[in-house]
């Protein structure tokens, strides 16, 4: 059941984002469900998300394709956020959808909050997903997105903003100690 409404909703994603003769792709990992419209935000994302000193986690895992990486690459973010803030959601679940640009995810964000922002990427509680520009990208932003999706579903009641920022930017700073 729960598998039919991720595909359902990953469907009429793709039928209400995608402008244009291209087509939607996802990758299912672990931890999330990531969300693109063409590979060139797939690349893009991958070399935005430089591991660093994280990057020997990626030898047990095996990356075959460029889908395989992006999803290891996730989900060991994902854990590492999880170790810095010290909180083990029972089932952490989330999207990630690979928006072209920062005005991409402004307009995302408006259609979803009615309010003009200047952000580059954002955690959406209502729909467990990060949006995120891959012009953009880098692994402390993701971090920061990520830490939001791990304290919304760790919390029964979700802290205050300035507490889930707070939060947030821990993790950030930390992901590579």
């Amino acid at each position: 059941m729960l598998f039919r409404a991720v595909v359902l909703t990953v469907a009429l994603l793709c039928l209400f984002t995608v402008a244009g003769p291209s087509y939607c792709g996802t990758i299912e990992s672990r931890y999330a469900t990531i969300v693109y419209d063409n590979d060139s935000l797939l690349k893009e994302f991958n070399s935005g998300v430089r591991l660093g000193s994280l990057s020997f986690l990626m030898r047990n895992r095996s990356s075959l394709t460029l889908s395989d990486e992006v999803g290891n690459k996730v989900d060991i973010i994902a854990e590492k956020v999880q170790m810095v803030l010290e909180m083990y959601p029972k089932t952490l679940k989330f999207r990630v959808v690979l928006l072209a640009s920062a005005s991409e995810v402004r307009r995302m964000y408006k259609s979803r909050y009615g309010r003009e922002v200047d952000f580059i990427s954002f955690y959406s509680p209502g729909d467990k997903a990060v949006y995120i520009s891959t012009d953009d990208v880098n692994l402390r932003i993701f971090s920061h997105e990520l830490a939001h999706a791990v304290i919304d579903q760790y919390f029964k009641v979700s802290p205050a903003v300035k507490i889930h920022e707070l939060l947030a930017k821990f993790a950030e700073s930390h992901i590579e100690d």
